[in-house]
């Protein structure tokens, strides 16, 4: 390679990123913004504002606390609190998933391999499906980015020095790695832990391997422990609280459906979504097919080896996406397409399988004396890039309560109650805290502070430093549903001095700190 061609690739190769940014960005401005995201949001901004413990915060199962939150403060630092940093995020955890997946993919290969390998894993991730699939894997959170401790700790594995005295900081950074991960994600318990000590288990290594790979297992054991000893602290210091893993199982009856929707969400993952209703071209999730393709065939040769793996990495990752994928579908939280944020990360560990397996018998499988499969997939990545323009190409949808948000600030209603987590916190992000709207329980006949549900911190239903002076609901007026919000209101605050209906929309609205009358 000429010096001048050298340097033409290294100049592409620190472009990459930048441009991968971009176009992800613009493909996650298509879909809207809810309230999963502008509770992130919040919590960030109160992280930004001092508030680095959460204090007061109810939260779901999932803290993102050491992975996403300090990346959302970041990002508000520099941009204000707005649905965009809601795209920011999701565009730049993407990015560096792919980036990891190439790098972990490529392993200790060299020349053709190494590059066929990254072509492969990258490729598999390049262009996420439309709809569904952006809101997944490009948006809010939903367990991609607990994705990055995990790739992070198999490259220590991989590349620790050969000699033990050098060894220990492999391990220190293996554990140190998984307990950053399960602290953001109990997720991590089953996608990282539990592969890496199993991986090391089963694998029939070198007898002067065996020492080092039985200290990778219990680093990887010590991990759990540790963040639960963080957490434990976390909370000791009065800071934010988690409401329980659901693991319950679904009713057998279930898993028929279960498993279709599983299978669903799998090829939609790796962006053969030929769901109803979605916004996708078949031509796009057909030409997603040969990834989903090639990601089965490395995990079935991986699996047949399991017990005899050359490639620790390929078996751990292999015992990663298993796990995973039947404890989702064994579960209860197949509920929808969306249901599959509980297993994203099966795309980046299979797109990783799939350039260490299938890399070889891609550079060596003949035909009339011509390899075959490398320009096939040549073709098919090329395809790939023109679906990710098409997609970045979208015109963005403005984010779920932006009219309403909008139309607030302009009336001056800087502080309102909502009986609905999905308004509030979206209602909150979307007007960049000009309208701040917290959500609510609503009983037979009251209105009360929060009791369950997440995304909310106690402290802002403190009259002496909050206020609240509307209630506001999207809830069709005469339904059911309408008069329940608005006779609880009346019977809570009493009669609201004006009453406005905008669009879906319905604005009550008193005089004095609705806060104090709250139960």
């Amino acid at each position: 390679m000429t010096p001048r061609a050298r340097s033409a690739l290294l100049t592409g190769i620190a472009l990459a990123p930048a441009v991968l940014f971009t176009l992800y960005l613009r493909q996650s401005r298509s879909v809207v913004v809810g309230s999963d995201g502008g509770s992130i949001a919040l919590q960030g901004w109160d992280i930004l504002h001092g508030n680095l413990l959460l204090r007061g915060w109810a939260m779901s199962d999932v803290s993102f606390y050491p992975t996403e939150l300090p990346q959302y403060a970041v990002l508000e630092w520099l941009r204000g609190l707005s649905p965009e940093v809601v795209h920011l995020g999701g565009a730049m955890t993407y990015t560096i998933v792919l980036l990891l997946a190439a790098v972990l993919a490529r392993g200790m290969a060299r020349g053709r391999q190494a590059a066929v390998r990254i072509l492969i894993a990258a490729g598999i991730m390049l262009a996420p499906a439309a709809g569904p699939g952006t809101s997944t894997l490009l948006l809010t959170p939903d367990h991609l980015g607990s994705a990055v401790p995990v790739l992070l700790a198999w490259l220590a594995i991989e590349r620790a020095p050969a000699r033990w005295p050098h060894q220990w900081l492999s391990l220190a950074a293996v554990g140190v790695l998984l307990a950053w991960g399960v602290l953001a994600d109990p997720l991590v318990e089953i996608t990282g832990v539990v592969p890496v000590v199993l991986a090391c288990a089963v694998r029939s290594a070198p007898a002067r391997q065996r020492g080092y790979e039985l200290s990778v297992a219990l680093a990887a054991i010590a991990a759990i422990p540790a963040a639960a000893l963080i957490s434990a602290l976390i909370r000791a210091a009065g800071g934010f609280a988690l409401r329980p893993v659901g693991t319950r199982s679904a009713a057998l009856a279930a898993l028929p459906h279960n498993l279709f929707l599983t299978g669903q969400g799998l090829a939609m993952l790796f962006g053969a979504s030929f769901g109803r209703g979605q916004a996708v071209n078949l031509l796009f999730s057909s030409l997603h097919l040969a990834g989903l393709a090639l990601f089965a065939a490395a995990l079935a040769v991986t699996l047949r080896r399991l017990f005899r793996p050359p490639d620790l990495v390929a078996a751990g990752l292999a015992v990663a996406v298993v796990l995973n994928v039947l404890l989702y579908a064994r579960g209860n939280y197949v509920k929808d397409l969306l249901s599959s944020r509980e297993i994203t990360g099966v795309l980046p560990f299979g797109a990783v399988l799939a350039g260490r397996v299938m890399a070889g018998p891609v550079l060596t499988t003949r035909a009339g004396g011509r390899i075959v499969l490398a320009p096939l997939l040549g073709a098919v990545l090329a395809g790939y890039a023109a679906v990710l323009v098409v997609y970045a190409a979208q015109p963005p949808a403005p984010a779920e309560n932006q009219d309403l948000a909008r139309w607030l600030a302009g009336h001056h209603l800087t502080s309102g109650l909502a009986a609905s987590y999905w308004l509030a916190n979206s209602v909150t992000v979307d007007s960049g805290g000009r309208a701040q709207v917290r959500q609510v329980s609503i009983g037979p006949r009251t209105f009360s502070r929060p009791h369950g549900g997440w995304g909310y911190a106690r402290q802002w239903y403190q009259p002496a430093a909050h206020r609240a002076d509307f209630v506001v609901t999207s809830a069709a007026p005469g339904t059911a549903a309408w008069h329940t919000l608005v006779n609880s209101a009346r019977n809570t605050f009493g009669a609201p001095v004006r009453t406005y209906s905008y669009r879906q929309y319905t604005v009550l609205i008193w005089g004095g700190n609705l806060l104090r009358r709250l139960g």
